[in-house]
């Protein structure tokens, strides 16, 4: 089921909540970026962009329920969660790290879960 179908409540919760998460791992990135790095300048802005491209890619299939994108989501959020955890090992940065690895841990749950009711209630193949 691709668009923006009924969902029943039990799926769409999960639904919703990936893309919470989603949203606010994007955000996250931009926000923290410049306070990692200590000031606000074109250099920082080009990185938060670019750490936040391979997420951008999944916007659309994201919003209009493409269960593969989600599938595919599942795995690009694993490499956000190594880049978390390296983050996290930084003394000086042990909250930004632990804020993204919860982020990311969150889509990720969210994700497999939405993935595998949408999978059930449809019979819908990957």
């Amino acid at each position: 089921m691709s668009g923006n179908g009924y969902l029943p409540d039990s799926i769409a919760f999960f639904r919703f909540s990936a893309l919470g998460f989603y949203s606010a791992l994007i955000l996250f990135f931009f926000i923290s970026t410049p306070l990692m790095l200590g000031n606000l300048s074109l250099g920082v802005v080009t990185i938060s962009f670019l750490q936040t491209i391979p997420l951008l890619i999944f916007a659309s299939g994201l919003l209009q329920t493409r269960i593969r994108t989600y599938a595919w989501m599942s795995f690009v959020v694993l490499l956000y969660f190594v880049h978390a955890v390296l983050v996290a090992f930084r003394p000086e940065q042990l909250i930004q790290g632990l804020i993204e690895v919860s982020l990311c841990v969150g889509l990720f749950v969210s994700l497999l879960i939405f993935i595998r009711r949408y999978r059930e209630y449809y019979g819908a193949p990957l």
